[in-house]
């Protein structure tokens, strides 16, 4: 929460809206840093009909996060526009309907579940003076953001996990598998049909074919994926197959003992 502003919870009044008339239309897209999640990238890919790799490589850029040591993806600002957004010209946003979590919240900073407060003023932007009103739960659903709760449910669980906090991640493996399954999906997808994962896990034939063809299945496969081996071990359930072999091999490596 910061300190010194007031909080909004889900009921309170937010007075906002944002069109081509103001002033400051799209000055908020430039020079700002726009962490994207992984259903961002999902969304603003297929908008651009590009690969993964392709949408990653062009518009973005990926740090490590401070607690974590796990991947974040930012979008990469342009440097020859001033630090703009690449997507925004002076008509506004070119993928609007496919427009970034962080751009749906705007105005509202997010504290907690239900704990909001303004990213900004009326000096700043013009639209916190427009006599539109409606309440933040109302917004919150006009911009669409209660579907990223849905879909990104384990994400968060995943990333926000005293287990995965409590110590920084410095297994490159590790990290790299975390960068695909969230971010790199077409390259997950391989993995998944290409390694032996599905001889590993027991996954539904109904749920391989969605897999397949439906990328945010992909996208919810691999949050599982993450939670099992990140989180808690049963988020995906292994092959007793596979559970046979490696006790017979753990039995093997201890001389035959028990």
């Amino acid at each position: 929460m910061a300190e010194g502003k007031p909080t909004l919870n889900l009921d309170s009044r937010l007075q906002f809206a944002c069109h081509p008339g103001l002033p400051c239309f799209t000055h908020c897209c430039r020079d700002v840093n726009i962490y994207l999640t992984p259903f961002d990238v999902l969304r603003m890919r297929k908008k651009l009909g590009l690969s993964s790799r392709e949408f990653l490589e062009r518009y973005t850029v990926t740090l490590v996060g401070e607690g974590t040591g796990l991947p974040v993806v930012a979008l990469k600002m342009d440097e020859e526009r001033d630090k703009k957004c690449p997507f925004v010209t002076a008509q506004g946003c070119q993928i609007y309907d496919e427009r970034p979590w962080a751009c749906r919240m705007f105005p509202l900073d997010k504290y907690s579940e239900y704990e909001f407060g303004l990213l900004t003023d009326v000096s700043r932007c013009k639209g916190l003076a427009e006599p539109r009103e409606l309440s933040v739960e109302d917004y919150l659903k006009e911009q669409g953001v209660l579907l990223y709760e849905e879909v990104e449910a384990t994400f968060k669980l995943v990333s926000s996990s005293p287990r995965v906090l409590a110590q920084k991640i410095v297994n490159p493996r590790i990290v790299e598998m975390f960068y695909m399954a969230c971010y790199d999906l077409d390259r997950f997808r391989r993995f998944v049909f290409e390694s032996r994962f599905l001889e590993i896990f027991e996954i539904e034939p109904e749920e391989i074919a969605r897999v397949k063809e439906d990328d945010l299945e992909l996208l919810q496969l691999g949050f599982r994926w993450l939670q099992f081996g990140l989180v808690i071990g049963d988020a995906l359930k292994i092959r007793d197959r596979v559970l046979e072999e490696a006790k017979k091999k753990q039995k093997a490596a201890g001389g035959g003992e028990g």
